[in-house]
Formats: C-alpha cells, sequence, structure tokens
C-alpha cells in the first residue's frame, strides 16, 4: 500500500476520533451541535463544554500523543535500543521530582506558572545527569539506558521522600498529577506547549535520515561525514526537552513512546524518515482514544489517562514476550 495512502488514511482516522473525543463524555452532544460550537460564539452550555472544556483537552492530547511518540522513536532509532523511550531514559522522573517539590512546599499554590515550571526543571535536571554520566562514554547506547534507569531510581526516591514529609492534602493532587492527566492542566499553557512540541516534531521528521545513518552505527555514521557524537547529544537534548515540556504540562504517562513505534513499525518499516511522522499521528490517535476512555468508561469519575496508557503498555509487553517465547504466532 502506498505510503502517501496510509498517511492520508491515518489523518482521516484522526479527523475521525477527534470528532469522536469530541462529543463523548458526560454529556453526550450532537456532530452538529459540535460543529455550531465550534464554529460559531455564544455561551450556552453545549458552547461552553465544548470549546473550554473539551477543545482544549483534545488538543493536548493530540501535541503530547504526537511528542511522546515521535521522541521515543528518535530514541530507540538514536541508541538502537527498542527498550528506549523518553521515560526509560529518567525524564519522567526528573520532572516527578520537580512538581512534587511543588506540591510539598505549597509552591505551585502561588502561581499557575509553577507547576510547568518545576516539572520542566526537574526533567532538565534529569537530563543534565544523564548528559554528565555520557560526557566521556561518547554517548554509548548501553551507557545512556543504564544512566536513565539510574535517574529513574534516584528520582523516584526522592520523590518518596517529599512525599513522606507532605500533608495529606497536597498528597491527592501530586498523585493525580503524576499519574498522567489532562484534566488539570491550565489553558495559558497550552500555545506555549503546541508551538514548542509542534516545532520539535518537525525539526526531527526532518532529521530523519540522519537517524537512519546513526542507527547503522557510530563508524559507519563517522565514515559518512557525520559527527555522530554530537549530533547524538543534539538529537538527545532536542527530543528530551520535547518530552519535558509534555510531561511539565500533563504529568507522566508513559509507554506511549515506547509501543507506538514498535506498533507503526509493522506497517511502515524501520526508515525513520517515514516511521517518525507516521509515529507522531499514531501517537495523537492513540493518546486521543485513551483520553476519550479515561473519561467516559466510568463516567463522571475520571481514570487518569497514565493508568490507561500503562495497562495497556503492561498487556502489549506481555504479547511481546510470548510472541518471542514462540507461545504465540500473530
Amino acid at each position: 500500500m502506498n505510503k502517501i495512502f496510509k498517511f492520508g488514511l491515518l489523518l482521516i482516522i484522526l479527523v475521525i476520533t477527534f470528532i469522536i473525543a469530541m462529543i463523548s463524555g458526560i454529556s453526550d452532544i450532537s456532530v452538529m451541535e459540535m460543529l455550531k460550537s465550534l464554529f460559531s460564539t455564544g455561551d450556552g452550555n453545549t458552547y461552553t463544554i465544548i470549546n473550554q472544556i473539551r477543545l482544549p483537552r483534545v488538543i493536548l492530547a493530540i501535541v503530547a500523543g504526537a511528542g511522546l511518540a515521535c521522541s521515543g522513536c528518535v530514541f530507540q532509532g538514536v541508541l538502537r535500543n527498542p527498550l528506549a523511550d523518553p521515560f526509560t531514559l529518567g525524564i519522567s522522573g526528573g520532572a516527578a521530582f520537580g512538581a512534587s517539590i511543588g506540591f510539598a512546599f505549597g509552591i505551585t499554590k502561588l502561581s499557575w506558572i509553577f507547576l510547568p515550571l518545576l516539572g520542566f526543571l526537574g526533567a532538565l535536571l534529569s537530563v543534565g545527569l544523564v548528559y554528565i554520566l555520557n560526557m566521556k562514554k561518547e554517548f554509548d547506547s548501553n551507557t545512556m539506558i543504564l544512566s536513565g534507569v539510574v535517574a529513574s531510581y534516584i528520582f523516584s526516591s526522592a520523590v518518596m521522600l517529599v512525599f513522606s514529609i507532605s500533608s495529606s492534602d497536597q498528597l491527592y493532587s501530586a498523585f493525580m498529577w503524576l499519574m498522567g492527566n489532562l484534566a488539570f492542566f491550565d489553558e495559558r499553557l497550552l500555545p506555549m506547549v503546541i508551538i514548542l512540541v509542534m516545532a520539535g516534531v518537525v525539526i526531527l521528521c526532518c532529521l530523519g535520515n540522519v537517524i537512519n545513518i546513526i542507527s547503522l552505527g557510530n563508524e559507519k555514521s563517522n565514515s559518512l561525514g557525520i559527527n555522530t557524537a554530537r549530533t547524538v547529544k543534539y538529537i538527545f537534548l532536542l527530543s528530551s526537552l520535547i518530552t519535558a515540556c509534555i510531561v511539565s504540562c500533563c504529568g507522566v504517562i508513559g509507554f506511549v513512546g515506547l509501543m507506538i513505534p514498535h506498533i507503526t513499525r509493522k506497517f511502515v518499516g524501520n526508515n525513520n524518515k517515514i516511521l517518525m511522522p507516521f509515529s507522531a499521528v499514531v501517537g495523537s490517535i492513540f493518546l486521543l482514544i485513551c483520553d476519550t476512555v479515561s473519561r467516559t468508561v466510568i463516567a463522571p469519575v475520571e481514570i487518569p489517562i497514565g493508568v490507561i496508557t500503562s495497562i495497556i503498555g503492561g498487556v502489549f509487553f506481555v504479547f511481546l514476550l510470548l510472541r518471542k517465547a514462540g507461545k504465540i504466532s500473530i
């Protein structure tokens, strides 16, 4: 099947998923009501639900899904490791630590900007730690994965320490954020997140051929005129910044960057120039579906979206293990 046709089909699925997400919820809204609210002005209940509640959340799901999936695809390609993704590299742990500091000491109550700012700074701290641990190793793949795991354990322990000294009323908000949630973000962050994440995704997609060469190994990429260590460093930092921006806004949403590239490769192959834009769209569709399920399956109670992605991710890797062991043939 032609790649352009496949990509067009994915975009159609994304549009359909967008519509379903917009009309689904505690208050069921028809497609016509949704379209009228989107393309008109008003102050009724339907207009408020569509434009002030669902639309920002749906847009964030699309952007976050694209950013996480594309970053995971890049990490797996550059590090040549199928287990590499933004979260196994410790970025989420750092963001969680930064946010937990804000919750524990009441900093997040001072202004809306402090939660994403502290989460972002925590993620950068984790990136810096992994970067320092790899400076003398020329960004060896295995060393980076191990450094990320070490960073995750360090920051997870630090988060537990912070929680142990926090009051009970602070813990609920902190846990809801840490589990990944699209319900509590501040809409003033949305324009910045859209611009930074989508600009980063476009840049990474344009570097697809470079990532293809790097994935061949250091010797081959160096012989083709690419400064592998420096290029990997820049790509790693850009992907980390994309993830940090997402995590600082909507919390820890795991497994998207790990699962989506694996699934997408089955349909489009290993060429990163093709794989990354496809992964971005599939990631958007996946996170939209997960968010719709999170707020409708046991409404009016909402399940944190990070819980849903983790459950699906766990089942996905059980499937992979069984397949590798020859227990299933699909």
